[in-house]
């Protein structure tokens, strides 16, 4: 499909036997460039793109400025074209030709694509003289055999956790520099989605207390207050912030004689080490220190992050808190303190905020990614192409025919 794509994109001149063509080259063809709002705009880039750097629209859509649209789109079209060009090549080279100028010589019947040029069968080496095929993909004219090189071309490449890093080749290199982005992201993407779910079950907890205040139900009350005074004391020795906006919720309840000594029981039942403890940091640079999949299972076992956040939650459920012995006095100073005075409510205001920065920025992240997952691709073709031409150069020059001397 792809090479049906490709034929249709790129423009061919050719030159016929009347022109001027090298011995034994039957026809000549020069890759031209497709044009980049024609050909590339809305099918191999999003459209909103090209818009804000062309005309200047959807521009807010993508977060571009027209000058920042105009430089990534230029950007990603000339990476875009040096795939085609290595595929323009390899075809050329892999249909008895050679590449001279951006332009494939094709080699006419009784003739081999060697050293630049097409040369005559009969001043190849006889049979006995040929040099062996080195060990590869290779067909006897040192075309690739398509299919076993489509299944084992990584192993000819430098995307090889045994090459370092700057010793591999530029794609390899562009590739795995993604990688490295993607898992620092993935990283920060699993802790935003964690503290979304956590925050979302506080504020639910804190509109059950809220509930219990209004109606006068001391047990619900209080059971909500521990849950909340449990989870925001996890939160902070875990080193988050996410208890930072119920700290006033608990400093105000303090107040309260019976609050105030449940409060300093509920902080010596939390944990030392609460589950939200993940150092994600450590996966800094990961890919390259061990490989793109190592650090994609690494990410993978940080576990689910919604699940951790409920698991925190519902060890509030079950830990054992102080007794439901408060007074009615003490619950209208409570009343006083987060209905009246509107502490509830502005914790709610400051949590749903946050919240939505993180949202925010989960999603920055999200698009970020999928970016980057199609980069990733588009070296790791471009690395293919490499290797595809590389292999074909070396065949060709390690059994390239040497004229008779006689």
């Amino acid at each position: 499909m792809k090479r049906a794509l490709f034929a249709g994109m790129i423009i061919i001149l050719t030159l016929s036997a009347c022109g001027k063509l090298s011995t034994g080259v039957s026809r000549n063809e020069s890759f031209k460039k497709p044009d980049i709002k024609d050909e590339y705009c809305g099918a191999y880039i999003n459209f909103q793109y090209c818009k804000c750097a062309f005309h200047n629209e959807y521009c807010d859509q993508i977060g571009m400025s027209k000058g920042q649209a105009n430089k990534y789109v230029n950007e990603q079209y000339d990476k875009w074209l040096e795939t085609l060009l290595l595929d323009f090549e390899t075809n050329c080279r892999n249909s008895n030709g050679f590449i001279k100028n951006n332009s494939c010589n094709y080699c006419d019947s009784g003739f081999m694509a060697a050293n630049d040029a097409c040369i005559n069968d009969t001043d190849i080496q006889t049979e006995d003289e040929k040099i062996a095929l080195p060990d590869g993909p290779y067909n006897e004219d040192c075309s690739l055999k398509q299919d076993e090189f489509e299944s084992d071309w990584k192993k000819y490449s430098d995307i090889d956790n045994v090459i370092a890093p700057t010793d591999r080749s530029y794609e390899a290199q562009q590739a795995l520099a993604a990688y490295d982005e993607m898992i620092d992201l993935m990283a920060e993407g699993f802790g935003l989605e964690r503290d979304i779910e956590l925050e979302n079950q506080m504020q639910a907890e804190l509109e059950n207390y809220r509930q219990a205040l209004v109606q006068n139900i001391k047990i619900n009350l209080l059971k909500s207050f521990w849950r909340l005074s449990w989870v925001t004391y996890s939160t902070i020795k875990s080193g988050s912030s996410l208890g930072n906006s119920y700290s006033s919720l608990l400093t105000t309840g303090a107040t309260v004689e019976t609050i105030g000594a449940g409060l300093k029981v509920v902080q010596g039942l939390t944990p030392a080490s609460a589950s939200l403890a993940i150092d994600t940091s450590s996966l800094s640079g990961k890919a390259k220190s061990v490989g793109a999949n190592v650090a994609l299972e690494a990410i993978d076992s940080l576990g689910d992050p919604v699940k951790i956040a409920t698991e925190l939650v519902k060890s509030s459920t079950e830990a054992t808190f102080p007794s439901a012995d408060i007074t009615p006095e003490e619950i209208d100073i409570l009343r006083q303190q987060h209905l009246t005075k509107g502490v509830i409510s502005e914790i709610l205001a400051e949590s749903k905020a946050t919240n939505a920065k993180r949202q925010a920025r989960l999603d920055e992240i999200e698009s970020r990614i999928a970016l980057l997952e199609q980069e990733i691709a588009g070296w790791e073709l471009k690395e293919k192409d490499r290797v595809a031409a590389s292999l074909v150069e070396s065949c060709q020059k390690l059994t390239a025919p040497k004229p008779n001397s006689d």
